[in-house]
């Protein structure tokens, strides 16, 4: 078994981490050490995924771009520091040659899949965030007066801002802080819910405007 195929089934990228001093919280969690990073946006589990850099990879790819190592040397790193039991001098045959070619294709492809799936999700967010803050402005900028409560002359857009802003807060909350298959569930949904609150903004907005 070659050096990858030690790491890959022996050490997480969570695990690379922490041990190189990355503190991950209890859902996985992270300040990505790659780019500026006041909240955490790296995601680290068997592999890690940064929403904020787009930085994405295993074990072996994270210690490489923490310590600027070449991959060779970041995999070898790894297995001296946890101590992993690697054959270096094991010839590569034929076989093994063609099976590292297949899984290097088809990691590549995965890649690209998840580097998709991981654009959508920070475009999705970026929606909802704009959400959250036209019903944070409004939830502020509309709020009756008791006389308009009393009279129930109240703003469309206030109405609408109390009714959803907690619905938008929770989807935020699930996309940072959620584990991977909650989050895909959203992620599912996305269209969804888009388009309902787009069409509750707009109206709220003609409403509003009568």
């Amino acid at each position: 078994m070659g050096i990858f195929d030690v790491i890959r089934e022996n050490v997480t990228a969570r695990q690379a981490a922490e041990y190189y001093g990355v503190h991950v919280n209890h859902n996985g969690m992270a300040c990505c050490p790659f780019h500026n990073d006041r909240h955490p946006s790296l995601k680290l589990d068997k592999r890690f995924h940064c929403f904020g850099c787009q930085e994405d990879g295993d074990a072996v790819d994270f210690v490489a771009k923490m310590f600027g190592l070449r991959t060779i040397d970041a995999a070898i790193k790894i297995a001296e520091d946890f101590n992993l039991t690697v054959d270096f001098q094991k010839k590569e045959s034929a076989k093994e040659r063609n099976a590292r070619i297949r899984l290097a294709k088809a990691k590549e492809h995965e890649n690209k899949v998840r580097r998709a799936y991981a654009e959508e999700i920070r475009q999705f967010r970026l929606k909802l965030s704009d959400f959250f803050q036209t019903f944070h402005y409004w939830n502020l900028e509309y709020a009756p007066t008791e006389d308009e409560w009393n009279a129930g002359t109240i703003d469309e857009r206030y109405i609408v801002a109390a009714k959803f802003i907690d619905q938008v807060g929770y989807i935020l909350e699930v996309i940072d802080f959620g584990n991977d298959d909650d989050i895909f569930e959203i992620y599912k949904k996305r269209e969804e819910i888009i388009s309902k609150y787009e069409r509750e903004i707009t109206n709220a907005q003609q409403r509003a405007a009568r």
